[in-house]
């Protein structure tokens, strides 16, 4: 199988790119191996690129001041990730992004993305609603987190993310709830 072929079939389920674009798009992004627990975006640092995840896990997480991590959001297969103003305005990121597991990625550098757009004009407008989507499928993730009892919660992500109950530490995914992992221990238990 091609190393490109989970995003070509991506590109081809969500958007209404003809297969030469699609080709196009590919042979402009970069795959990347990268180790388990490996940083890749640190906050107050730059990174301008666009990221799809095709195999592993990735944890986007803030610091409070006291240093504590929070958990905000996982990255899975078949998911995107960009701060689009890191990229576009060479801003300091304001978030951490980190591997969990081995992972496989394919990036678009800022250089990159410009020549794409050069040569496919529309790229730019998909990258943007393509940025919309991703935010407000966050949203999403995040509304179940303000609604029901931390049990819902947790129910809630099993069923829709049994792949992150699987190979997430019970830290991050406690952290994800905003609960401490000996209630997340409890509500396991719970069943």
């Amino acid at each position: 199988m091609n190393a490109a072929q989970p995003l070509a079939e991506y590109l081809k389920a969500k958007s209404s790119l003809k297969d030469d674009e699609i080709g196009l798009v590919c042979a402009h992004f970069k795959s990347e191996t990268i180790g388990k627990e490996t940083a890749i975006v640190t906050e107050g640092r730059r990174y301008r690129k666009l990221v799809f995840v095709t195999e592993g896990i990735l944890r986007l997480f803030v610091r409070t001041p006291d240093g504590d991590e929070v958990v905000k959001n996982f990255a899975e297969a078949n998911d995107f990730f960009a701060d689009l103003e890191c990229i576009e305005r060479d801003l300091p990121a304001v978030i951490n992004v980190t591997t969990i597991t081995d992972c496989t990625l394919f990036t678009l550098s800022k250089v990159d993305t410009d020549r794409l757009i050069r040569q496919l004009p529309k790229w730019e407008h998909m990258m943007r609603e393509g940025a919309m989507q991703t935010m407000n499928e966050m949203i999403r993730k995040q509304t179940f987190l303000r609604m029901g009892t931390s049990v819902d919660q947790y129910r809630h992500l099993v069923k829709n993310h049994p792949n992150l109950i699987q190979q997430v530490s019970l830290k991050y995914i406690a952290s994800y709830l905003g609960i401490t992992q000996s209630s997340l221990s409890r509500i396991r238990k719970q069943g």
